[in-house]
């Protein structure tokens, strides 16, 4: 996503979304706020009306007053003459009372007069000579003059009815029941909403009157409306006014980017002269002087990298030759004393050795004058014989791991010159000093750095030394039989491959000896294995000391062992044989434990390529026969192998 792309939404998320949501909110309060309002009216027109029947309840008590002290009716009542009492009531229902009524109980009327719409009735209670009681009521108000007084007072429609049946209502020309009384809700009257609320007003007798106040719904879903088209006009300007601004911001800021952008792509083509334009003070321009900071400092960086790069070339070239020298130990300290020259900013050096065949001695510029003798006086004082150096080569051949393979660098001055040595010691076969590497130089002495970087270069060189030596000794002994001291059966077979290989090159004969020592078993079983180990290593020194520098003593395996002879024929083999035999012959073994001597003798088998053999299991089948035959034939002896037939030649077609 680019960057405009995420400041949209960006923008949507931090102003969209909630405006949307406000919108939500807003549409829901409004809706909730005008309910509201509509509830408190028709709350207001509730407590209007219960006023208003207030004031028709003190009417009717008036009226009440007056026909209570009417005598005709009281000796009706008295004597509980229900019919006199029927027409007296008759009589008095007039003028501004609208009904009158006499009740044996609140539900039970037994006499009355007047219109059945009249409401908000008083009432009072009569008895007879009798002692029972019955209950007088008086109303003076007419149901369609409650609600229409009502419905003036309040402006909302209003309505009355008793037991279910409506007695008035401003809603003229309908048929309809009205809901029971409660809490203020919505109705439907004929398919129209309306919402209101009912309540319910016991009178002295008879069923309780009904009063409603209520609107039509259809008046406050416009007002809802209305609200929420001028919320959602608000949003939309607000929002279409945030778009603007954040169209304003995000060319500004994808500008100043895009400007940001280019200038990276010309540094990035090496361009450094035209530095990032600055308008402002802000943040941005603040950002650009950094950026053209940069460049300047990049600039001087990459003039530094490029003339570095000459010697970054040569560091590498000497790490290819540390590669190539891995295990040439020569290689590997001549390497050391030239890094050393670099590193330290010296002007002569030298490889000293002390051990044979360590490593050979190396120098690198003019080690003469004063610089020579700054290096002898340095190279003596690092093979100074002192108390440290005792304790360092005795742990080391306890075995301790800790002790270093250089010490620590030592100086020596004489005149202007200056000199730096440091040992290099082995710990591979017991603690032995190889030599020592120094450097020299005229003017000011080494610092305690140069110091550490030749002690690490030395040690570097010592290990390189340690791992050549065990990879020589490892092969060494990988091709070396340990007891006899000859090539053992691995590279026996090398050896006579790379023989045969020569002999087909170059058209050269390759003859093979197999020797045996006679009643080895016997010797074995009768002086013991190590008297046995004894007479197989001097039988092996015979065969060594017998063979030329060309040839290639090995041990075959047991008490058989082997010569290969290169550019030798079988009559030649045979005559060398020959010699071995006489000379294994007249070998007086000393017996373990130093009590006289065995006398041994030996069988030998020879075979010849090409005259006995074509390949190595040829070679090595015929003169192990040979051998054999040799054994057969009454030990001490050599056999020769008889020449190959020849395969006959294919017919001519």
């Amino acid at each position: 996503m680019s960057f405009r792309g995420r400041l949209r939404l960006f923008f949507a998320l931090i102003v969209i979304v909630p405006m949307i949501a406000l919108g939500i909110v807003l549409f829901a309060l409004t809706a909730r706020s005008e309910t509201g309002k509509a509830d408190a009216g028709i709350a207001a027109g509730v407590r209007t009306a219960i006023g208003i029947h207030r004031e028709e309840a003190a009417r009717a008590q008036r009226a009440l007053d007056r026909v209570v002290r009417d005598p005709g009716l009281r000796r009706a009542v008295a004597r509980g003459r229900t019919e006199a009492a029927a027409l007296r009531l008759r009589d008095l229902a007039r003028g501004e009372i609208v009904a009158v009524g006499l009740w044996a109980g609140r539900n039970e009327r037994i006499a009355g007069a007047g219109s059945s719409s009249a409401v908000v009735a008083a009432g009072s209670e009569l008895v007879t000579r009798e002692g029972s009681s019955m209950i007088l009521t008086v109303s003076v108000t007419r149901a369609s003059e409650l609600v229409t007084r009502v419905a003036a007072l309040t402006g909302l429609d209003a309505s009355v009815s008793r037991g279910g049946r409506a007695l008035a209502s401003t809603l003229q020309g309908r048929g309809f029941r009205f809901p029971a009384a409660g809490d203020i809700g919505d109705f439907e009257i004929e398919g129209e909403e309306y919402r209101g609320k009912f309540v319910r007003i016991d009178g002295p007798a008879g069923a309780p009157v009904e009063l409603g106040i209520f609107s039509p719904t259809a008046s406050l879903s416009e007002q809802i409306a209305n609200n929420r088209l001028l919320i959602a006009a608000f949003l939309l300007l607000f929002v279409l006014f945030a778009l603007a601004s954040a169209g304003y911001v995000s060319r500004a800021l994808t500008g100043q980017i895009a400007t940001f952008l280019e200038a990276a792509r010309r540094l990035s083509r090496g361009d450094f002269r035209r530095p990032v334009p600055l308008h402002g003070n802000d943040e941005f321009a603040a950002l650009g002087r950094e950026f053209n900071d940069m460049s300047v400092q990049l600039e001087a960086k990459i003039e530094e990298v490029e003339s570095k790069r000459e010697e970054l070339a040569e560091t590498v070239r000497r790490v290819g030759d540390a590669l190539a020298t891995g295990l040439d130990r020569h290689g590997v300290v001549a390497l050391a004393v030239r890094q050393a020259v670099d590193g330290c900013n010296a002007v002569a050096a030298r490889a000293l050795p002390l051990a044979r065949g360590a490593f050979t001695s190396y120098e690198v510029g003019a080690v003469i004058g004063e610089l020579e003798q700054a290096i002898e006086t340095a190279e003596r004082r690092v093979f100074a014989i002192h108390a440290d150096v005792g304790e360092e080569l005795l742990g080391a051949l306890e075995g301790d791991e800790g002790v270093e393979r250089t010490r620590r660098a030592v100086s020596a001055r004489v005149g202007e010159a200056h000199a730096v040595s440091i040992g290099l010691r082995s710990l591979v076969d017991g603690p032995e000093y190889l030599g020592a590497i120094s450097i020299a130089r005229h003017g000011s002495a080494f610092s305690r750095e140069e110091e550490e970087l030749l002690e690490y270069l030395a040690g570097q060189a010592v290990i390189s030394i340690e791992n050549a030596s065990l990879h020589e000794t490892v092969e060494r002994q990988a091709r070396t039989d340990e007891l006899t001291g000859l090539a053992n059966i691995r590279a026996f077979a090398s050896i006579v491959e790379r023989e045969l290989e020569r002999s087909r090159r170059f058209d050269t004969p390759l003859a093979l000896v197999m020797v045996d020592i006679d009643d080895f078993k016997e010797v074995n079983d009768t002086y013991g294995h190590q008297q046995g180990d004894e007479v197989l290593a001097q039988v092996a020194d015979v065969l060594r000391n017998l063979s030329r520098e060309l040839d290639a003593p090995a041990r075959y395996g047991g008490e058989e062992l082997a010569v290969v002879l290169p550019q030798t024929d079988a009559a030649g083999a045979e005559l060398l044989a020959q010699r071995m035999r006489e000379a294994v012959e007249a070998l007086q073994v000393s017996r373990i434990g130093g009590r006289g001597s065995l006398s041994v003798t030996a069988s030998f088998g020879v075979a010849s390529v090409p005259e006995s053999a074509r390949d190595r299991s040829e070679l090595i089948a015929a003169a192990d026969a040979a051998l054999y035959r040799a054994k057969r034939a009454g030990k001490n002896r050599v056999e020769r192998a008889p020449a190959a037939v020849a395969e006959p030649s294919s017919p001519p077609r």
